[in-house]
């Protein structure tokens, strides 16, 4: 048997309406009467019922004070009203039967009065100087709740106004206010039950079209499971004319979790390429660490290789500037013997040869010395420092200029150029730029030096040696750092071609490099760098 609307079914019928079914450790669905007693015991409809029981009692109660409020106002204008009456129209009667002392006449009259409604007592008073005067009184005078008005008894005697006595008149509010009570009890009565029907029946119709439908979408959302999607959500009611907001909730629900589906099986994918991916990285790290290990391996031994090499190299240039001096030495020995000896059995040719064969050795000396120049610049241990390159490039041209006086060169050097390295090294490559601008302006008519530093992008600092002699074609610039390679003939400019090589070297091992920049005839610049690879200045 169908479930009735506004109740939710059984366990087949909610498996109908696409709801996931309970777990086994959750109550199964209940019953139509059982579930609008829950609703009305926990929940918003209690609330509900609360504020729409104490809203309508706050209004009936106003609304009922204001209605108890014109009707005493009315109530009471009726009695004023009387009271007027009897003023307009009894006084004058009164005054004559009193002025006539008619006690019986008097009494009618009051008690006419007092079948007057809400009249409580009225008393006629003689006010003339007499012994005794005359009081006639009917009904009882209250202590409380009255309305009471005293008129004068004025009589026309022979055209003389006389004021002969008074009446007084008491009106008793004590029937208006029971009439105001009862009426009170039944509005309020009447009211407030009509409040309590009214609201039980907007409990139920509330929970009907909104509670009954929230705890079904509060059930389903709490037992939705990505994992196992479950069909869309849909109300168990008649569908309405027009989509309302339980409507328009489900559907947000429904894109939600359609949203938050492809949202979850994005990130499985996700997740199953990341679950992969950390496998291959973890396999590439571990790749990664057998070649370090062997790489670290090939490095300590390629290391222990060079340190050898190194230590062999160096005894070979020691022991090749040994073995070869020994014999240039032998060779200069002869030929200064034959010079002195046997100059006078040599013809001018025999001279001119011997001359030459000394000029070799001479030759053959100096690039011995450079060659170890050379090597010494590239082995040992830097001495790291703080150089005055400014103080060095000036004690080379003062050796400069104690070792050629004759000549007059303009030298210009930047003051306060101060670095790290090794002072020795430093020095050397000083002496080999500045001797080598000094021996290529031999042949300019007004010589200049200059050795400056440049300030880069980023706060490099860039070292610049530069000269106005002979400069060199850029097109054979890679010759220039070439051992033993030069861009001129010896008969121009002397030399061994080591020079350049070992600044190189030099600034290499200070993390720096050089380059140069050249016209023929136009001079030449070599800017060089320090600790460019360090990042130190």
């Amino acid at each position: 048997m169908p479930a009735p609307e506004g109740t939710v079914s059984e366990k087949p019928d909610r498996a109908a309406a696409h709801l996931p079914a309970p777990t086994p450790a959750q109550p199964e669905p209940i019953g139509g009467g059982r579930r609008v007693y829950r609703a009305l015991r926990r929940g918003i409809g209690p609330r509900l019922l609360v504020l729409i029981v104490l809203f309508s009692s706050a209004v009936t109660l106003v609304s009922t004070l204001v209605q108890l409020y014109f009707d005493y106002r009315r109530d009471v204008s009726a009695i004023e009203s009387r009271l007027e009456e009897i003023e307009r129209s009894y006084l004058g009667s009164l005054a004559a039967s009193l002025w006539h002392v008619d006690v019986t006449q008097i009494r009618l009259q009051l008690e006419g009065l007092q079948r007057l409604p809400d009249m409580q007592a009225l008393e006629v008073r003689e006010t003339a100087a007499v012994a005794r005067p005359l009081l006639v009184a009917v009904g009882r005078p209250a202590d409380r709740l009255v309305i009471d008005r005293t008129y004068p008894l004025v009589y026309n005697d022979r055209g003389v106004a006389r004021e002969i006595g008074i009446l007084k008149v008491e009106a008793s509010l004590a029937d208006i206010y029971q009439r105001l009570t009862e009426k009170a009890v039944v509005i309020l009565v009447t009211q407030g039950l009509k409040t309590f029907l009214v609201s039980l029946f907007i409990l139920y119709v509330f929970h009907r079209l909104v509670t009954r439908h929230l705890t079904d979408i509060a059930g389903t959302v709490a037992e939705d499971d990505l994992q196992h999607p479950a069909p869309a959500l849909r109300l168990l009611r008649r569908p309405p004319p027009q989509p309302d907001e339980l409507d328009r909730v489900v559907q947000a629900y429904n894109a939600m979790r359609a949203n938050l589906q492809d949202a979850y099986d994005e990130l499985r994918v996700a997740h199953d390429e990341l679950a992969a991916d950390i496998v291959a990285r973890r396999r590439a790290e571990d790749e990664v660490k057998r070649l370090n290990a062997v790489l670290e391996q090939r490095v300590r031994q390629r290391t222990a290789e060079l340190e050898a090499a190194n230590k062999e190299l160096g005894a070979f240039s020691y022991s090749v500037a040994h073995d070869l001096r020994a014999p240039l030495r032998r060779i200069e020995g002869f030929g200064r013997i034959l010079i002195e000896d046997y100059s006078g059995r040599l013809d001018a040719r025999g001279t001119r040869y011997i001359g030459r064969i000394r000029a070799g050795v001479h030759e053959m000396s100096e690039m011995i010395d450079a060659f170890l120049r050379l090597s010494r610049a590239t082995q040992g241990e830097l001495s790291v420092e703080t150089v005055d390159l400014s103080r060095q490039a000036r004690i080379v041209v003062n050796r400069l200029r104690e070792k050629d006086p004759g000549r007059d060169i303009s030298v210009d050097i930047e003051p306060d150029m101060i670095a790290e390295g090794d002072r020795r090294l430093l020095g050397l490559a000083l002496e080999n730029l500045i001797d080598n601008a000094w021996k290529y302006t031999r042949r300019t008519e007004r010589p200049a030096i200059t050795f400056r530093r440049q300030r880069g992008a980023g706060g490099t600092v860039t070292y610049v040696v530069s000269d106005n002699g002979a400069g060199f074609d850029m097109a054979s610039a890679e010759r220039l750092f070439t051992p033993f390679s030069r861009l001129h003939r010896a008969e121009d400019f002397e030399g061994t071609g080591i020079g350049l090589a070992t600044v190189q070297r030099i600034l290499a091992r200070h993390g720096g490099r050089i380059w140069a920049v050249a016209q023929p005839g136009q001079g030449a610049e070599f800017h060089f760098t320090l600790w460019e690879r360090e990042g130190r200045s």
